[in-house]
């Protein structure tokens, strides 16, 4: 990009026009990202800095004003405009993280086998897709268009430390703290590598002694990990991920303020990855229908304060995305509605619909 178009400008919302391009993403109040950055303002998003109260917004200087300049936002959006998986960007987020899932099975084989914990080097995987990035929400879609692997455990350790990166940018945690929620991400399932993949990998309903037996993974892990010279953060979280705030789950039946914060997000990213992601017994369920599903069910068992955060950033970043309804239609997300996340308002054949209002229509799949 030329300096100029790296120049960036905080505007008053009464001076924002239509073709400005955002320089950083917006976000509420409460922590909920509403715009991406290199998003072109129109007449949509604009009417959503309004509803949001934003008073100020940082554009890219060169989108301002009519010059040469321009064409590289052109470039920009056209990128935009292309379907996912063929972006450049997302062909680079897919090659790093081929690269990085090879080094993560290694490390965590590794330790598994009583190998030392290097922070430095689990954290390093994350760190190196994310700078594939531009725009690090991104990441929870280009996640969704990834091939399904094979070695699932390990695809699924990276998957939950990058959800848990960009939660600690969400809640505002420091770098420091911001790194050691992500190894704890890595690692909180580490124990898996100690059970037998006849029981891991079982197509269908595990029986009540199969269960039995992976639910010793956190336990495994643990004793992994224990002795390690790691935050004691990052160990809570290896143990305590299945722990619920009413007491409801594992391996000790912990509530409310006994479990760690890092446990508590952990969880959250965990059930979220596990959910949009393919299984031998399911496929993955659209992210829409989980957002449901986190509403109907985890209010009361998750950790409210996080899990409304975590709900709000997942459904902004599906604004402006094209989704097949359950009708068989396709749809231009235009709206979340705040206090119905997996229903939001989509532009359908020229036609506005809240689905908050109709019963018998859903979001079927992201296209």
């Amino acid at each position: 990009m030329s300096s100029n178009l790296n120049e960036i400008k905080t505007l008053s919302i009464k001076d924002v026009k239509p073709n400005m391009l955002l320089a950083e993403d917006v976000v509420t109040r409460n922590g909920s990202v509403i715009m991406a950055k290199n998003t072109m303002i129109n007449n949509v998003n604009f009417s959503k800095l309004m509803e949001n109260n934003i008073k100020k917004i940082k554009v890219w200087a060169s989108s301002i004003e009519d010059k040469g300049e321009l064409k590289e936002i052109v470039n920009i959006l056209e990128e935009q405009m292309k379907p996912t998986v063929e972006r450049i960007e997302y062909k680079s987020f897919e090659k790093s993280y081929e690269v990085e899932l090879e080094t993560v099975k290694n490390n965590l084989l590794e330790i598994g086998s009583g190998g030392d914990v290097d922070v430095n080097s689990l954290y390093q995987t994350t760190s190196q897709i994310i700078s594939k990035v531009n725009c690090k929400s991104d990441v929870l879609g280009y996640l969704g268009y990834l091939k399904e692997k094979d070695d699932h455990t390990f695809s699924h350790s990276i998957n939950v430390a990058l959800l848990c990166s960009l939660f600690s940018k969400w809640i505002g945690m420091d770098e420091e703290e911001s790194r050691m929620l992500s190894v704890a991400g890595m690692l909180h399932d580490i124990g898996k590598t100690k059970i037998d993949p006849a029981v891991l990998n079982k197509k269908g309903k595990l029986t009540k002694e199969e269960f039995e037996i992976i639910k010793k993974h956190t336990y495994f892990g643990y004793k992994m990990v224990e002795t390690a010279n790691i935050s004691d953060d990052i160990k809570s979280a290896v143990l305590m991920h299945h722990e619920k705030i009413d007491g409801s789950g594992y391996p000790i039946g912990l509530k409310g303020d006994r479990i760690t914060k890092f446990a508590k997000i952990v969880c959250i990213c965990d059930i979220y990855d596990a959910m949009t992601s393919n299984r031998v017994y399911r496929d993955k369920i659209c992210p829409f229908e989980v957002i449901r599903n986190f509403e109907q069910s985890s209010f009361g068992t998750l950790d409210t304060e996080y899990l409304l955060t975590f709900l709000q950033n997942i459904a902004y970043t599906y604004v402006g995305s094209w989704v097949k309804l359950s009708n068989g239609k396709n749809a231009e997300v235009i709206f979340i509605n705040s206090s119905h996340l997996s229903k939001p308002i989509v532009k359908c054949d020229d036609e506005f619909i809240d689905l908050s209002q109709v019963n018998d229509l859903t979001i079927d799949h992201i296209i």
